[in-house]
């Protein structure tokens, strides 16, 4: 059976699908084992921990002894990201100051690291957990790891966590109208790791 569609917010108990607020514990969804594979947005603003999400969940996930595969965008500073594969740790640096790198808001972004980052979506399933962190404008069009998209769409997986900029959810619910939206708090980042895994 297909899981129902439903939208979770964070603090607003009004959002299509029932909302929770941050005094509530998040409810995830049990409906969505397989024949379809569950695919949750985690959103919410720049810097509210969307990546220390996945860190954890990954690490509860192993813990469990379930399989992990993605990538992960790290923020070493204020002005450097690298990118990491969940499988295997291997890291690289993404931002660049080479005026040759693909253009990404006020990023430089190395197209080596980009072309290495597509390789590791498109090897990541099957698995249990698939972590794409993040997809966005670039991906959208086309570029970047958009191989991630088709990632998700061939859905040898259990769970996947997409991160994904607020401005962007409506358009990936347009894609993925099955998914479910995950919005991170100050308040449910602690707590969302563990409840995530315990769905897979």
């Amino acid at each position: 059976m297909r899981p129902i569609h439903r939208t979770v917010y964070a603090s607003d108990k009004n959002t299509r699908g029932g909302g929770f607020s941050a005094a509530k514990p998040p409810k995830i969804p049990h409906r969505f084992h397989p024949p379809e594979p569950a695919i949750f947005l985690l959103t919410g603003p720049r810097g509210v921990g969307k990546t220390t999400v996945c860190l954890r969940a990954v690490a509860l996930a192993q813990q469990a002894g379930f399989s992990c595969a993605g990538l992960l965008t790290l923020r070493e500073d204020e002005d450097q990201r690298v990118v990491v594969s969940v499988r295997t740790g291997l890291r690289r640096p993404l931002t660049t100051t080479d005026p040759a790198g693909v253009r990404v808001g006020r990023f430089l972004f190395d197209p080596a690291a980009l072309a290495w980052g597509a390789e590791i979506l498109a090897q990541s399933t099957p698995c249990d957990l698939l972590v794409v962190d993040e997809l966005g404008p670039l991906e959208l069009r086309g570029e970047g790891w958009a191989v991630g998209l088709e990632t998700l769409r061939r859905g040898a997986f259990r769970l996947g966590l997409v991160v994904v900029r607020p401005e962007l959810v409506e358009e990936m619910l347009a894609r993925f109208p099955h998914a479910y939206v995950l919005e991170v708090t100050l308040e449910n980042r602690d707590d969302l790791p563990g409840r995530i895994i315990a769905r897979i």
